[in-house]
């Protein structure tokens, strides 16, 4: 069996922390955009995992981290993620709860 790029990621990021630094959690973002995306549709169960880590660190940490500058990321991949829904038939975006909130409306729901 041939380890693909998406096996190796979340070989990798399962490994780690659960809670990871918002930095950490914006380079995982990226290494999942950068997937091909017929290794995506060869393994859905495999990037859902790689979304609920991203979505159960952001939920955890990566909300009070964020800042505007950051929100482009996360709500740019929640975006994509609604964007690949069509292509593969399945639903995505439900698996990252939260990640297409920006700054602003986190602050709504969470007053200081």
């Amino acid at each position: 069996m041939t380890t693909t790029a998406l096996g190796k990621l979340l070989a990798y990021w399962t490994a780690q922390p659960t809670v990871m630094p918002l930095q950490e959690e914006l380079g995982l973002i990226r290494a999942i955009r950068a997937l091909d995306t017929t290794d995506i549709a060869t393994d859905l169960a495999s990037f859902i995992s790689l979304i609920e880590l991203v979505q159960r660190s952001h939920a955890s940490n990566g909300i009070f981290e964020m800042t505007e500058a950051d929100e482009a990321h996360t709500v740019g991949f929640f975006q994509w993620l609604e964007s690949l829904e069509n292509e593969l038939g399945m639903p995505l975006a439900t698996h990252a709860d939260g990640l297409g909130l920006t700054c602003a409306e986190l602050a709504k729901r969470m007053p200081r």
